[in-house]
């Protein structure tokens, strides 16, 4: 069923204490999947509610580098995931990006500013953010992803 879908992204949504080694390999084998596009909201956290997930960062962004998968910058306002500590250990890597609201209504998609302002008070090269590829050039790129073209 992925292979049907444009864009697929991956998110952890169950089992977010899983001990740091577990949820590592578990992000890894997501991210390395070649129908999986992005890595969304990769703590898990939800800030003043729920604590972010513990993984081997350097792991996951190294694999989203080697395999192509792009890290989302979620824009929701409880979210705001990664931290700016993650944000600047995966521009480090070289990842892609993906500002994304995480709207569950029409109404959220006003958060999208939330995301962009913290891309650029993180410099995020602007050529390693997807949404500003043309629709063709997203189709392409996620087209690609099979072959890691990333």
């Amino acid at each position: 069923m992925l292979d049907r879908l444009d864009v697929v992204v991956a998110s952890v949504h169950s089992k977010l204490r899983m001990e740091r080694q577990q949820m590592t390999e578990r992000m890894v084998v997501a991210v390395a999947n070649p129908h999986v596009d992005i890595l969304g909201h990769c703590t898990g956290r939800m800030i003043g509610r729920r604590p972010p997930s513990t993984f081997e960062a350097d792991y996951v962004f190294a694999a989203c580098k080697q395999f192509g998968t792009a890290v989302e910058i979620n824009c929701r306002p409880e979210r705001l995931d990664p931290p700016r500590e993650l944000l600047d250990l995966a521009i480090e890597y070289g990842c892609r990006f993906s500002i994304d609201t995480d709207a569950h209504a029409t109404g959220q998609l006003e958060w999208q500013p939330h995301g962009c302002d913290r891309a650029a008070e993180r410099d995020v090269p602007l050529d390693r953010i997807i949404n500003t590829m043309s629709a063709d050039d997203l189709l392409a790129w996620t087209a690609s992803r099979g072959d890691n073209g990333g």
